[in-house]
């Protein structure tokens, strides 16, 4: 199944592990979107690993599943046919 998987993360280490952890599912299409194409149990394994990084009070994940028509459908415009390049952050 195809999942969008979004995210709002408060901490810059939990958001790069968290950004880090995704890119091993699926890809990235924005900063804080992820498209990741996984079987049933590898999500539930997935949003499990998940919970461990974020930090539930502060953070936001979203899963959107997208059924096969619907992935089929998903349009963009602009700079969206291109992956954003992941960033690497220094934590002093």
């Amino acid at each position: 199944m195809l999942v969008m998987i979004s995210y709002d993360v408060v901490d810059d280490s939990k958001r790069l592990r968290l950004m880090k952890f995704l890119k091993d599912y699926g890809t990235r299409v924005q900063k804080s979107v992820f498209e990741c194409n996984v079987e049933a149990e590898g999500f539930k394994d997935l949003k499990t690993k998940v919970e461990e990084i974020i930090e539930p009070i502060e953070d936001s994940v979203r899963y959107y599943a997208l059924c096969e028509k619907c992935a089929k459908d998903v349009e963009h415009s602009g700079k969206g046919e291109e992956f954003q390049k992941d960033e690497e952050y220094l934590v002093l």
